[in-house]
């Protein structure tokens, strides 16, 4: 039996800016989820994509498990580092190739090409992006409340599927992703907070929780942490899952 970490997020997961580059081998390796997964004595295989959102996070697992996943010959464990809610992608009517950003993911998500990513620091590429982008910004700006209960059904999806499969796994907050509050309450009920590291706690998502620490990347142009906090926050991941084991 294969034994493998499925590993999905978005940049922190995938290790950004690690080394400087948006990209590399040695970033993936230096991960907080590939180091995790040889502390647990899987092979990592790593498919978040810089700029992912939730919905594009979720669907790259579901699509992953579509194509790929074997129970005969594989044991897998999943590895899910949400980013912030107030991302979106929106389906687009041109091929967005963002795996020619990712060229060092293990695999990728082909239905990636159909939705246009849409973060609140990013203003567009070109005349026609920026105005396809705008109504979309001010709508997540309008509109938290809404994208954390789109979050937390991504998370029940994810959930619900795993345990279909039988399939264990992990899910923590690389960005600040679920606050609760009378909406959310519900869905966050809901979740499975032995599989979720850190449930609803902001200040402990992987880049908030360093970062406020004191940790500096000098190589980063973004927000991104170097292998310090990565490796950190990988032995966090391993105590806690190790710590659900014997409850």
């Amino acid at each position: 039996m294969k034994k493998i970490m499925l590993i999905a997020g978005c940049s922190h997961a995938s290790g950004s800016e690690i080394d400087g580059q948006q990209d590399s081998a040695y970033n993936r390796q230096h991960s907080f989820g590939n180091q995790l997964a040889i502390k647990m004595g899987y092979t990592p295989v790593n498919i978040s994509s810089p700029s992912s959102t939730n919905s594009t996070i979720a669907r790259s697992v579901i699509e992953w498990f579509s194509k790929e996943y074997d129970s005969n010959t594989m044991e897998v464990f999943v590895l899910v580092a949400w980013t912030e809610s107030t991302r979106m992608e929106v389906p687009a009517d041109r091929i967005c190739w963002y795996e020619r950003h990712s060229k060092y993911g293990d695999w990728f998500a082909e239905t990636s090409r159909h939705y246009m990513r849409v973060n609140g620091g990013y203003e567009g590429g070109n005349e026609e992006e920026k105005e396809l982008i705008k109504p979309y910004h001010r709508f997540m700006a309008n509109n938290e409340t809404y994208l954390d209960i789109a979050t937390a059904n991504l998370v029940l999806q994810l959930q619900y599927m795993f345990k279909m499969h039988k399939v264990d796994y992990l899910m923590c907050a690389a960005m600040r992703t679920l606050t609760r509050n009378e909406h959310l309450n519900f869905y966050v009920s809901q979740i499975d907070d032995t599989k979720y590291f850190n449930l609803c706690n902001d200040d402990q998502a992987f880049y908030w929780k360093y970062r406020n620490a004191g940790y500096v990347n000098p190589k980063a142009e973004y927000w991104h942490h170097d292998e310090i906090p990565h490796g950190l926050y990988a032995t966090e991941l391993y105590n806690f899952i190790e710590s659900n084991k014997c409850s």
